[in-house]
């Protein structure tokens, strides 16, 4: 399993930017996913997003179960992603791994990609889960790791950290960190694994190209 590292200056830099315009295209497509967010008011508006013409063929909800609303929909048909948002009340708690363990077994969903901390060097007062680099690293080992080993088929995403500078310096301390508590000592280095990155931007297109030519570079 840990020979699948992606270093995080790879040439094989992945970003996962979901991208919803107001014209849908005819055609599905693998790069199309929806950040959904339930419409509290209106809950019946959420089915447009898969009503034809739609191109949308996943989506995730910052949880680890699938929204009610496209339960009648085959996994195969509109993919759900679970994500790891943030830390459990307890640190040893290792919630996360028992609930996809439970989707994947018990109810037969066929998850194939997890995404993880929903920009944990961001407050939560901006939607982020405000995690240390240390506490990240111990509930990753605790969950995902665990998941990598039972499920092989998974495709593994690193934390969505923020486009601010400080985010980046806040993933290389979380490998760093993850590394070492899974690591017996120097001679038997291991690294935490994962097979793509997630990129956060909020800006203009010229922005978005230099904040990727960083990450990349980083």
């Amino acid at each position: 399993m840990l020979s699948r590292q992606i270093p995080l200056g790879s040439a094989a830099l992945a970003a996962v930017i979901a991208l919803i315009s107001p014209v849908l295209a005819q055609t599905s497509s693998s790069k199309r996913g929806l950040v959904y967010v339930p419409n509290e008011n209106h809950p019946d508006d959420d089915k447009i997003w898969v009503q034809e013409p739609t191109s949308l063929t996943w989506y995730y909800n910052y949880k680890e179960f699938p929204s009610l609303v496209y339960k009648d929909i085959p996994q195969s048909e509109f993919e759900f992603v679970p994500m790891l948002w943030g830390a459990p009340p307890n640190i040893d708690d290792t919630i996360y791994y028992d609930n996809i363990k439970s989707l994947i077994n018990d109810r037969n969903v066929n998850v194939s990609h997890l995404l993880t901390f929903n920009e944990p060097d961001g407050p939560t007062y901006y939607g982020g889960s405000d995690m240390q680099p240390a506490l990240a690293a111990q509930v990753w080992v605790n969950n995902v790791i665990p998941l990598q080993e039972e499920f092989p088929h998974l495709k593994v995403g690193l934390p969505g950290i923020t486009g601010a500078p400080y985010g980046l310096e806040w993933m290389h301390q979380f490998l760093a960190n993850c590394s070492s508590l899974i690591s017996t000592d120097d001679k038997n280095k291991k690294n935490c694994t994962y097979d793509f990155v997630t990129i956060h931007w909020y800006g203009n297109f010229e922005g978005l190209a230099s904040h990727l030519g960083t990450y990349s570079a980083a």
